[in-house]
């Protein structure tokens, strides 16, 4: 009796256990019967759907797939169970529970943060799988999507205040990350530098991305530059609490990092001293803390090596070259490589049999730096040189080219052998015109460009400021008068109307373009003839018309802005600041490249074309440049004209 008792028991146990809880015999199809349908589904917190479905296929080929739905869900007792089972106990299991409570993750989401990552997140739910196996999200290759999914989130990222917006795009052109994708998994990841389920915040001293803690963390993968930098000045300051002292990230970049091959690495030898070294060395608040000088590398952009790196050379010594790498010590050490016992031996690296005689004298030098007597001596004797002999020749230049331009100005001013062109109101009207373009070029663009040395000069200061703003609108006013006038001259007048008919586009200008590009490469014999209007000139004055109205529209939208956000959005409003300020600089241009060339710069008008002032050019400038007219309005004779083409 005692016996078969005995034998009993455990049948008795499991008996038990299946009455006292009815999840003991389930299996998962009894749970798949619901959860394989994968309409199944419940309202989320946030109110959005939330998919109960769960693929077999996938569940049964995750690290989990030979274990009970139960052995997770523990608080499933019955079927159907109740609504609201409690969040899966990860720690049943996983001793990692115990340190993501700690991590920045974990007390995020213990105070109520629904944002923060927990296990699901980054192992996924049901379809977990091992670390090791290339489809886990958690796979080396994988880390940038499975982190990205909540670090490259713009509202999340600023929500949470974090301080790098997109960090996965940034690793994914790094090395380290090319070196992940190339098979070789023992690169950097995101874990490798800021933990895994011990990950804290880069604020907290315990984190391996705390800024003290950044050369230990890089130096698990690179030892050798993690003594070298700890042997150095750079180390030893961040050694000592110095916050200004840089580290691996501050050379090197955070996620972004590259080979030092790579043209845009931050440690390539180029923009070493483009922008790494002198982020911290050529900063004047920095510097003055520690008692270093600034300006290293406006020196060494003065000597040889800087213009050699300028123009490309991948050869010529760099910060780096000279100094160290990660080694870095100040030239007072007598280890430094730039110690003076030292640098023949470091210049002698790319100076073969370099001599003692490198080491004589300071090295970041420039003439203009106090005690600098024998470069100093040279520059002065230089400055004095160049102002006698440059000054003598252009006060030279200056009365010859005065001279000539005094006679031809005599001959254009109204003598013998003249033609009037234009009238005495077409010259003013010009003169104005002139006047009021540059005031508005100077006054618009000494607001976009304050720094620059002639809008400082001319407009300083708050009084210069409001001064800038008269100046412009009264030009503009100016503009629109000028307009006005010309085009009414042009409408309502008989002289006009014939003038206009003079400026129109014709046919015939389309003929001449080519001809006259025919000409002037040698393909033509003999230049196009031109009426009292040449292409070139018609395609100045109606470009002038388009410029003005469209400055004169833009410019008053913006004057009146209120008026204008009235009708339109403010888009229109940036659309028109934009075509106001490059059309401004389309007007620019073209005087200076089409108009000042014709004016000034053609051979056959320099020094200056004085018609534009006295009203009259030669009759053999007329003859040459304009030969439909000189036959209609002089004729063989060689009269001078009248002035019936203008007021």
């Amino acid at each position: 009796m005692k016996g078969n008792a005995r034998k009993a028991w455990p049948l008795i146990g499991i008996l038990l256990c299946a009455a006292s809880s009815g999840v003991f015999a389930q299996e998962n199809q009894d749970c798949l019967k619901c959860h394989k349908d994968p309409a199944l589904s419940k309202t989320g917190p946030d109110g959005a759907p939330l998919s109960l479905y769960v693929d077999e296929l996938i569940f049964k080929g995750s690290v989990h797939g030979s274990d009970q739905c139960v052995s997770c869900h523990s608080d499933v007792e019955s079927l159907p169970h109740p609504k609201g089972l409690k969040p899966v106990n990860c720690g049943n299991c996983h001793d990692e529970a115990e340190a993501y409570k700690k991590s920045a993750h974990g007390l995020s989401l213990e105070k109520g943060d629904t944002g923060a990552a927990s296990c699901d997140n980054c192992h996924g739910k049901h379809d977990i799988r091992h670390t090791a196996d290339p489809l886990s999200s958690v796979y080396p290759k994988n880390l940038p999507a499975t982190c990205g999914k909540c670090h490259s989130d713009p509202a999340l990222v600023k929500s949470h205040m974090i301080s790098v917006m997109n960090p996965s795009v940034s690793y994914l052109k790094s090395i380290h990350s090319q070196t992940i994708l190339s098979g070789n998994l023992k690169a950097a990841t995101c874990t490798k530098c800021h933990g895994t389920h011990d990950l804290l915040r880069s604020d907290d001293p315990n984190s391996k991305v705390y800024r003290k803690n950044i050369p230990t963390t890089c130096g698990t993968c690179h030892p050798k530059p993690l003594q070298d930098y700890l042997g150095g000045i750079h180390g030893k300051a961040m050694e000592h609490g110095i916050k200004d002292a840089p580290t691996c990230i501050d050379c090197h970049g955070e996620h972004d990092i590259e080979a030092p091959s790579s043209p845009t690495s931050k440690v390539n030898k180029h923009q070493v001293v483009k922008q790494t070294c002198v982020r911290c060395h050529d900063n004047e608040r920095i510097m003055y803390k520690y008692g270093i000088e600034t300006g290293r590398q406006a020196s060494y952009m003065d000597s040889y090596h800087g213009m050699a790196s300028e123009a490309g050379s991948d050869i010529v010594a760099s910060c780096a070259s000279c100094h160290g790498e990660h080694r870095i010590l100040p030239s007072s050490d007598p280890a430094s490589s730039v110690n003076k016992s030292n640098l023949p031996q470091t210049c002698g690296k790319c100076h073969e049999n370099a001599s003692p005689s490198f080491a004589v004298g300071a090295v970041h030098i420039m003439p203009t730096d106090p005690g600098q007597k024998a470069l100093g001596i040279v520059r002065i004797i230089y400055m004095l040189l160049i102002t006698g002999i440059i000054g003598g020749m252009i006060v030279h230049n200056t009365l010859v080219m005065g001279r000539r331009a005094a006679i031809k100005f005599k001959q254009e001013l109204g003598g013998a052998g003249t033609y009037r062109r234009f009238t005495t109101a077409m010259t003013i009207g010009h003169l104005v015109l002139t006047v009021a373009f540059i005031a508005l070029a100077l006054s618009g663009f000494a607001l976009r460009y304050p720094d620059t040395w002639w809008a400082r000069l001319i407009f300083h200061g708050e009084t210069g400021l409001a001064a800038r703003g008269i100046v412009h609108r009264i030009a503009a006013l100016v503009l629109v008068g000028l307009a006005i006038c010309n085009g009414s001259f042009l409408v309502f007048t008989k002289a006009g109307r014939k003038e206009l008919g003079y400026l129109m586009m014709k046919f015939r200008d389309a003929k001449d373009v080519v001809h006259n590009l025919c000409y002037v490469v040698g393909i033509a014999k003999h230049p196009p003839l031109f009426d009292r209007y040449s292409y070139i000139e018609k395609f100045e004055y109606w470009g002038m018309w388009w410029g003005t109205i469209l400055m004169i529209f833009t410019g008053f939208c913006m004057w009146f802005v209120n008026l204008f956000l009235k009708f339109l959005p403010k888009i229109a409003l940036d659309v028109v600041a934009l075509v106001h300020f490059y059309e401004a600089w389309l007007a620019v241009l073209t005087i200076v490249v089409w108009h000042l060339y014709y004016m000034i710069f053609d051979p056959q008008t320099y020094p200056m074309n004085w018609s534009w002032i006295t009203g009259h050019i030669t009759i053999e400038d007329l003859k040459e440049r304009h030969p439909l007219e000189f036959e209609r309005e002089v004729g063989e004779e060689g009269q001078a004209g009248t002035d019936e083409h203008g007021l």
